[in-house]
Parts: C-alpha cells; sequence; structure tokens
C-alpha cells in the first residue's frame, strides 16, 4: 500500500480505538459519537479503496454503488457489534455465565454474518464488475477492518 495509505489506515485505527474506548468506560456509548465515528471511518476507507483500486468508467459506474450497499449492510451489522460491546461495558464487574455465553454467541453470530455478507458481495461484485476487482476490494477490505478489529480487541478489557 502506498504511503498515504498507511496514513489513512492510522486514522481509521486511531477512530476505531477512540470508539471502543468510550464503549467501555461508560454503560452507555453517544449514539451521536457512533454515528459519527462511522462516518469518519467510511469516508477515509472510500479515500483508501480509490488509492489502491484503479477502475474503468463504466466499472466505477457499477462498482460503488455496490461498495455503498455493502457498507450500509455492514453497518446494520455493526450496530450488534456495539450492543455487545456495551452489554459487555454494562455487565463487566459482574458478568454471569449465563450473560458471558449470551454475549460470546452473539459475538460469534456477528463475526458469522460478517463473513457472509463478504461472501455474498464478492460473489456479486465478482460477477458485476470483475472478479479481479472484487478480490483487490476485499483484500483492502478485510485489512482494514481487520486492523479495526485489533484496535477494538486491544481497547476492551479481558473478562473478570
Amino acid at each position: 500500500m502506498k504511503l498515504g495509505t498507511v496514513l489513512f489506515l492510522c486514522f481509521v485505527t486511531l477512530c476505531a480505538t477512540a470508539g471502543a474506548q468510550t464503549a467501555t468506560n461508560t454503560n452507555g456509548v453517544p449514539e451521536g459519537y457512533i454515528a459519527l465515528l462511522r462516518s469518519n471511518v467510511q469516508s477515509q476507507k472510500v479515500d483508501i479503496i480509490r488509492q489502491n483500486i484503479t477502475l474503468s468508467e463504466q466499472e466505477a459506474k457499477t462498482f460503488w454503488p455496490l461498495q455503498r450497499t455493502y457498507e450500509n449492510e455492514l453497518s446494520a451489522l455493526g450496530d450488534a457489534r456495539v450492543e455487545v460491546i456495551k452489554d459487555y461495558a454494562k455487565n463487566w464487574d459482574n458478568l454471569s455465565d449465563a450473560t458471558a455465553k449470551d454475549l460470546g454467541n452473539r459475538l460469534l453470530d456477528y463475526q458469522k454474518k460478517r463473513v457472509d455478507l463478504r461472501k455474498k458481495y464478492f460473489d456479486r461484485m465478482s460477477k458485476e464488475v470483475t472478479p479481479t476487482v472484487a478480490a483487490k476490494f476485499f483484500q483492502v477490505e478485510i485489512q482494514l477492518e481487520n486492523l479495526i478489529d485489533l484496535e477494538i480487541a486491544a481497547s476492551i478489557p479481558l473478562v473478570k
């Protein structure tokens, strides 16, 4: 990736860290803050994708609406993740086995749905644009998601 891309990745990572710290330091994450965080991350992701994927005019007309639809669905899935983090933060001091099991199952369900969503859009982009564009998009997308996931995970304390 280019140097500019690395700088954007650092920004995205910092945004994710700030969001995760807010989630673990309070019982409720302000919804406005989550929305702002998501819009900033989304804007940076689009810039990174533009820097790393070269599209013809025709490919761009097909790709960008697909990418936006994918992001909207991913954001909806992210709501479930935010709720798990909020519930974990709320229960961290006194986490019962039943709550831990529920939170674990919900988090695993989120992860499965995220993989299923990637597969759905990889197949769709492969057909509507090209398999190479789809592969490159998801290569960049997964790198970004992994950085964000790492920062969030590092910011959330382990179960007592």
